[in-house]
């Protein structure tokens, strides 16, 4: 059986003034936030017991998100930095008491459940059989060199096929191959609009897509959600009150909530977009994951959509290869975006996404994972039943919500002390409004079922106990 044991109790000193110094640091921003929590801790700066300012606050401080401060604590507390409690906010954990019990097969190995990769299983012997292939082919040195900014006309073939289905025929010249979705996004972002320009978004969103808005410093203007995703009624009302002219959507397995559009609720989107005459980019990175799916917006309105999916999440994460369907007006720019940030996709990647897909291998491929999700899927309703959760058996995470006093933030924090890595609500909130409590939790970054089952377990056991609260001083 296992069990944990959550939280430590020592009196709390507040440290609300508290401002880590990350001004000569490289990488991402929550990475060095969390290294210069780890820097004061060693030199004294910051004592066991102290109390780190609200993630709010430290966020407005540091000119970051809220969300890049969340996942900075949370990285803090996974290296047991830090730790958080209802009443108690984020403090400095004692050293010499963090041998905390743990999941984790090793002090140092945590369970991952953030990160939403697809699992992998004969991905590798597919990779091997098409490095075998390539290293055949009469002129190898082709694959060294530079591509134009579009992509091979072949990949751009390959590619096509991949996109089209009933409903919805792409060409080959309708494509543009970058060096994944990430890129794409970033791209559409910093050719269609400008500094300070305002940029709707979902009210949740991919917090690496919140990262790029404030990155490329535009104005993120959050747009409310509901069971099916983006409100037809709410993005109008944003489109009047900023009259901003870029919506980004994920109409399909939305991340986090799992929610996806019905055709009818794309159709309105469709009209808002048009009476705004607001240009759409359409992450459709999930779509690939369901059987059955929704025509996909850039199929009701091609004139104005900019349609992104890659391989990473649809066939190997490492494959970093992303289709991308525009309008013909707009190619040019999206292939000069493409040119200044990468010059070219990678040849080899290209290849090797492009002969999976022209000798049947990604369907084979996207077969094997749909089954494994729902094998996972199946593994997540049986361990947490009868809680408020949300998932899709095609989904590769669920959002569960969290009964008061928890909040995303402290509950991530006891199951980082338990072994298990979590990401908070928080992590998602595109307009530092969002009043609900949940967290995320991804299914395919464990490698094994029976894993996944004990840790999916141990997390409903510490959503059973409540959070620690502070002892009484008296």
């Amino acid at each position: 059986m296992i069990d944990v044991e959550i939280g430590v109790n020592y009196d709390i000193v507040t440290m609300a003034i508290y401002q880590p110094d990350i001004s000569r640091r490289t990488g991402p921003k929550y990475r060095a936030i969390a290294q210069a929590i780890g820097e004061d801790i060693a030199n004294g700066k910051l004592a066991p017991g102290m109390r780190l300012p609200t993630h709010r606050d430290l966020a407005w401080r540091l000119g970051v998100t809220v969300g890049t401060v969340s996942r900075a604590y949370g990285e803090a507390a996974r290296l047991h930095l830090v730790g958080g409690e209802v009443g108690r906010g984020t403090y400095v954990l004692d050293a010499a008491r963090a041998d905390l019990p743990s999941l984790a097969l090793t002090p140092s190995h945590l369970i991952e459940m953030t990160q939403n990769s697809p699992p992998l299983g004969p991905h590798g012997a597919a990779l091997s059989d098409s490095l075998r292939t390539l290293a055949d082919l009469p002129n190898t040195n082709a694959l060294l060199g530079y591509n134009t900014e579009v992509g091979p006309e072949v990949h751009r073939r390959a590619g096509a096929a991949w996109l089209t289905r009933p409903g919805w025929d792409v060409a080959a010249d309708d494509i543009i191959i970058m060096g994944g979705a990430q890129l794409a996004l970033l791209s559409a972002m910093m050719t269609f609009t400008r500094a300070d320009d305002p940029v709707l978004l979902e009210q949740l969103t991919y917090s690496q897509l919140i990262d790029e808005v404030h990155f490329a410093q535009r104005r993120a203007v959050s747009v409310t959600l509901d069971g099916e995703g983006l409100q037809p009624d709410a993005l109008d009302a944003a489109c009047r009150a900023s009259g901003a002219k870029l919506l980004f959507v994920m109409p399909t397995l939305q991340n986090p909530t799992n929610a996806v559009m019905s055709q009818d609720r794309r159709r309105d989107i469709v009209e808002v977009a048009r009476r705004h005459d607001l240009l759409v980019v359409e992450d459709d990175v999930y779509g690939y994951l369901m059987a059955e799916r929704p025509l996909p917006i850039a199929a009701l309105a091609p004139e104005r959509t900019i349609y992104v999916t890659s391989a990473s999440k649809c066939l190997a994460p490492g494959l970093r290869v992303a289709w991308v369907a525009a309008p013909p007006n707009l190619r040019p720019q999206l292939a000069e975006a493409a040119r200044i940030t990468t010059v070219t996709q990678p040849a080899v990647m290209g290849a090797i996404a492009s002969q999976w897909i022209l000798e049947g291998r990604a369907e084979t491929l996207l077969q094997w994972q749909r089954r494994e999700i729902a094998a996972r899927f199946k593994i997540a309703r049986q361990a947490l039943d009868g809680l408020d959760w949300r998932g899709h058996p095609s989904a590769f995470h669920v959002m569960l919500h969290l009964p008061p006093p928890w909040t995303g933030d402290v509950f991530a924090a006891a199951a980082r002390q338990a072994g298990i890595t979590i990401q908070p609500i928080s992590a998602f909130d595109a307009g530092a409004d969002y009043a609900g409590q949940a967290v995320r939790i991804t299914l395919t970054q464990v490698a094994d079922h029976d894993i996944l089952a004990k840790a999916l377990s141990t997390l409903r056991r510490i959503l059973g106990r409540g959070p620690n609260r502070p002892r009484a001083v008296i």
